[in-house]
C-alpha cells in the first residue's frame, strides 16, 4: 500500500511536456489511472477519518507510558479478568476504527488505572467533556430548584486571564470593569481553584420556586455559603429579617425565608404569600444547607407565579434520609427526575436538546428509555447516556459512578500532556519567563484584582462557558 501511495504521489509531480485541454487530457486517461485516483483519495479519507486518528493518539499515549495495546491487554486481564466489563482487548484499535463505539466507562476507568493517567483526560480523549455537564446543567430550564455540579473535571485547561492596568491609567474612581483590566496571560484552572474543600454551593432556581420571588428571580443561578447553615433563623415576629436560605426537603430544594417558632419548629415566609406555606421540623423534614450570598440573574422577560404552584407546595413533609445514607443507581436517577420536577416525556424532550447543543444525536433519549433507566444497577453502555442522566437531572458525574458501584480506587492521578488529549489553547496564551510570572502574580494578589477575589473567596469557573447565554451578553464583550 506504501509503495503504491508513494508511486502515485511521484506520478502526480511528474511535469506535463506541453499544453493540452481539459478535454484531451480526460480522453487520454486511462481506467489505471482512475484507479490510482480513488485509491489515493480513498486513503487520504481515512488517514482523516476521526476513528482512525482515534486509534492513532491511543496508541500514542501507551507509547508515552512505555506500554503496548499488547500489554495493556494481557495486564486489565489479570487484574480484571477476561469476562470483566473492564477487560480491553488487543483489538482495540480495530475495534475503534470498524465501529462506531467508544470503550465503555469501566474499560477507561481500566485505562486510567493501568497508564495512571486522568479518567477525564481518557474521556476527552474520546470525545467526551465532562465539563460540558456543569455547562449543561446551567442551560436545561427546569421546574424546581436544583444544585449544580461546580466541579472543573480538566483542571489543566487553559483559562483566559487579565492583567490590571497602572493606577495612573485609570479612567475614573468609578467606572466600568473593562476599564481597569486588560487581557493577560492565559493560567490553568487549577491556579484559580481555592485550596482544600469548596465552602459554596450553587443552586439554579426552578421556574415554579417561587418563594424567595421577587428578590431571587426564577431561572438564577445562586450561590449558597454553606459555612452559614448552622445559623438560626429568626423568631416569627421579626420580619426584618432579610436572609434568604436554601433547604432541602423530600421533594427537592428551595430557597426561602425562614421563621422560628421554637422547639426546631420553623416556618417558609414568602413576600408573595399573605400566610405561611408550611411548618417544618428542622433536620427532621427539612435540613438548611446554607444562605444565599450571591445571584446571576438571567436577562430574560419573568414569568408570573402560577396559582397551581403554591397548591402543590402543601403535601405531607416526609422524614428526611440521613446526608450519608447510600443510594443505588436506580434510585439516585429516580431521585433526582422526581426532585427536578420532570416527567419522561418532558425529560425526553430536554434530551433532544441538549443532544442539539452537543450536535450528536447519540445524546437524545426516548421517553421510555428514561423510564429503564430507573431500573438500572450498572451504568449504561454509551458514555453518551451517561453525559445526558448526569445534565438533564443535575447528577454529579463522580457522583453517578459511585451509585452504579464501579470502583473508583486506584484511579490515574496525572494530567495528560497538551500535546496528547485536545485541550483548546487561547490565542494569547504565551511562555512568559520567570521575572514576568512573578510580576503578573503580584499584581493578582496585591492589586485591585486581587482584593476583588479575595472578597469573592472564589471564581465560578464552571460558569466560564454558559455565563454569555446566562446573562445574554457576548463573550467579547465580557
Amino acid at each position: 500500500m506504501d509503495v503504491q501511495l508513494r508511486n502515485l504521489l511521484n506520478y502526480s509531480q511528474l511535469p506535463l511536456h506541453g499544453q493540452k485541454s481539459s478535454n484531451s487530457v480526460a480522453s487520454a486517461a486511462t481506467s489505471a489511472n482512475v484507479h490510482f485516483i480513488i485509491l489515493f483519495l480513498t486513503i487520504r479519507w481515512r488517514v482523516l477519518d476521526s476513528p482512525h486518528r482515534t486509534a492513532e493518539r491511543v496508541r500514542q499515549i501507551l507509547s508515552s507510558r512505555g506500554l503496548t495495546l499488547y500489554r495493556v491487554s494481557r495486564q486489565a486481564a489479570d487484574t480484571f479478568g477476561r469476562l470483566s466489563p473492564s477487560f480491553i482487548p488487543d483489538s482495540l484499535y480495530y475495534d475503534l476504527t470498524a465501529s462506531s463505539l467508544s470503550p465503555s466507562i469501566q474499560q477507561l476507568l481500566a485505562l486510567s488505572r493501568i497508564t495512571n493517567y486522568r479518567l477525564s483526560d481518557w474521556l476527552a480523549v474520546f470525545g467526551f467533556d465532562l465539563d460540558a455537564i456543569p455547562r449543561l446543567q446551567c442551560m436545561v430550564p427546569i421546574n424546581r430548584t436544583v444544585i449544580l455540579d461546580s466541579s472543573v473535571y480538566d483542571t489543566e485547561c487553559w483559562i483566559p486571564w487579565f492583567a490590571e492596568k497602572p493606577a495612573s491609567e485609570f479612567p475614573e474612581m468609578i467606572a466600568p470593569l473593562g476599564q481597569f483590566l486588560v487581557p493577560g496571560v492565559p493560567v490553568r484552572a487549577r491556579e484559580l481553584l481555592p485550596p482544600g474543600e469548596a465552602r459554596f454551593l450553587y443552586a439554579k432556581v426552578g421556574q415554579e420556586d417561587f418563594l424567595a420571588f421577587p428578590d431571587i428571580g426564577p431561572g438564577s443561578i445562586v450561590r449558597i455559603d454553606t459555612g452559614r447553615a448552622k445559623e438560626v433563623p429568626s423568631l416569627a415576629k421579626n420580619h426584618s429579617d432579610n436572609r434568604i436560605f436554601l433547604i432541602e426537603r423530600d421533594l427537592g430544594f428551595s430557597c426561602t425565608r425562614l421563621s422560628s417558632l421554637g422547639n426546631n419548629r420553623i416556618t417558609l415566609r414568602s413576600p408573595q404569600l399573605p400566610f405561611s406555606p408550611g411548618e417544618l421540623i428542622l433536620d427532621k423534614e427539612f435540613r438548611i444547607l446554607g444562605v444565599l450570598d450571591a445571584e446571576i440573574r438571567p436577562l430574560a422577560p419573568r414569568v408570573p407565579a402560577p396559582g397551581p404552584f403554591v397548591a402543590s407546595t402543601f403535601h405531607r413533609p416526609q422524614r428526611l434520609s440521613p446526608i450519608d445514607s447510600q443510594m443505588s443507581l436506580k434510585q439516585l436517577i429516580r431521585r433526582s427526575r422526581v426532585r427536578a420536577g420532570l416527567s419522561f416525556r418532558e425529560a425526553s424532550q430536554l434530551t433532544r436538546s441538549i443532544a442539539q447543543r452537543l450536535a450528536d444525536p447519540l445524546y437524545f433519549a426516548a421517553a421510555s428509555t428514561l423510564s429503564d433507566y430507573e431500573t438500572l444497577a450498572a451504568p449504561p453502555r454509551r458514555i453518551h447516556k451517561i453525559m445526558t442522566l448526569c445534565a438533564l437531572y443535575s447528577i454529579g458525574f463522580w457522583d453517578f459512578l459511585r451509585a452504579s458501584g464501579v470502583s473508583l480506587e486506584g484511579m490515574g492521578s496525572e494530567p495528560m500532556p497538551d500535546e496528547l488529549v485536545p485541550r483548546e489553547l487561547p490565542l494569547a496564551a504565551r511562555k512568559v519567563d520567570a521575572a514576568t510570572g512573578e510580576t503578573l502574580g503580584r499584581k493578582r494578589s496585591n492589586g485591585f484584582g486581587g482584593i476583588l477575589l479575595k472578597r469573592w473567596q472564589e471564581i465560578p469557573l464552571f460558569l466560564r462557558k454558559s455565563l454569555g447565554e446566562i446573562t445574554r451578553v457576548p463573550d467579547e464583550l465580557r
